[in-house]
């Protein structure tokens, strides 16, 4: 199952992957030291082919034995991020926000080792990097894993406990991919994520959506660290033909489907010609009704379904139907990132008209069209949903 280097950049490229989880404090030290050094090289290749990371700022607690050992991961990923020279100058869509979102406490920096202030003083200088800070009040680990979720394409899961299950059930809930890496880091019971990792084995597509999905078990499988773990460059191959098989973000299209209607060709044209490419570009797939693959038996259901899930609605309101305003405003009350577009000279309703559009003109090169609507997407993606959730 060798992938090419295109199709795994294509996989990450604009994803970010969060790494999560903890050893106990009195667990075999060099599965701790394996743990480091395998986080160390997958944060690395995230990078180096396009993708972001999410992680936790704040404390590193140490091993029982072993002062020098920390038992979670979130500074050894900073350390890559430090030494992956070039992870500034990857091709990171700006339409995905930040390459690397840190969140933490409202105490996040007293909570700073002194070994380590250095270290985040050197890469919290980097323009791509977000720091999230929860308001003060609410300083429990739930909210902090709410926003993490939020910000993270891919979790990968790793040791842990109660969080662990947590973030999983969050990334589950919004359809994200869950990978869960048996390495045994807890003490005399299995840790969160050994227990997620029986429970992928018996039920993959709850975790992930891999293509073909008739390989999914076996695929996962070579993701063991259980027995024998491999040398980090060879589970970092393993990992990377993995994740090229999972489905990336999907952009639900919002359009006039009515292939008789005098405005379809040209709705036809900017869908084809200017959206679809400008949205792989920036590591979405599309989903658009009547066009794409459905699985449900009824339309609506798939309809909504597909629209639920989605990481982003396009909403073209060229001929005014009533349907595209009804899932219009579904994106709007499910907080979906939501790009609305219409055909010049299309006069919008009221409300509608005080929402940010992008008219756009049938007339100039596609081209020109193209650049305009990139332009449009990247400046508007990223504003605040219309019911703002303000207590994180």
């Amino acid at each position: 199952m060798e992938a090419t280097d295109g199709r795994v950049t294509h996989a990450l490229k604009g994803r970010r992957v969060h790494f999560a989880g903890s050893a106990k404090p009195n667990v075999e030290p060099s599965h701790v030291r394996y743990g480091h050094a395998l986080l160390k090289r997958l944060a690395k290749l995230v990078l180096e082919r396009g993708g972001g990371l999410v992680l936790t700022v704040g404390n590193e607690p140490v091993h029982d034995q072993d002062a020098s050992l920390p038992l979670i991961f979130d500074w050894t990923l900073l350390e890559a991020v430090e030494e992956y020279e070039n992870w500034e100058r990857r091709s990171w869509p700006e339409a995905q926000g930040m390459l690397i979102v840190g969140v933490g406490l409202p105490n996040w920096k007293e909570r700073i080792p002194e070994n380590r202030r250095p270290l985040w003083n050197r890469v919290s200088k980097a323009k791509s990097l977000e720091l999230i800070q929860i308001r003060t009040g609410l300083s429990i680990g739930g909210v902090l894993r709410e926003r993490q979720a939020m910000y993270g394409d891919i979790l990968v899961a790793i040791g842990g406990g109660p969080g662990v299950i947590h973030l999983a059930e969050l990334y589950i809930s919004r359809q994200k991919p869950v990978i869960a890496l048996d390495l045994p880091l807890g003490d005399k019971r299995p840790s969160a994520a050994e227990r997620l990792s029986t429970q992928t084995m018996e039920n993959p597509k709850r975790f992930f959506e891999y293509e073909p999905h008739y390989k999914a078990a076996v695929a996962y499988s070579t993701l063991s660290l259980r027995d024998e773990p491999p040398s980090v460059d060879e589970f970092a191959g393993r990992f990377q033909d993995f994740v090229s098989h999972l489905r990336e973000p999907t952009a639900f299209f919002v359009r006039l489907l009515n292939r008789k209607s005098p405005d379809f060709p040209d709705v036809e044209g900017f869908f084809r010609n200017v959206v679809d490419p400008v949205l792989t570009d920036s590591a979405y797939r599309r989903f658009e009704m009547g066009t794409d693959t459905s699985t449900e038996p009824f339309l609506n259901v798939e309809l909504f379904k597909k629209l639920h899930y989605s990481s982003l609605a396009i909403a073209d309101l060229t001929g005014l139907r009533l349907d595209c305003f009804t899932e219009l405003g579904y994106a709007f009350g499910q907080a979906k990132r939501v790009i609305v577009t219409a055909r010049e000279e299309t006069k919008l309703p009221f409300d509608s008209a005080t929402i940010p559009c992008h008219f756009w003109s049938a007339e100039l090169p596609d081209e020109v069209r193209r650049d305009a609507f990139r332009q449009y997407m990247n400046k508007n993606i990223n504003r605040n949903p219309l019911v703002y959730q303000r207590q994180y």
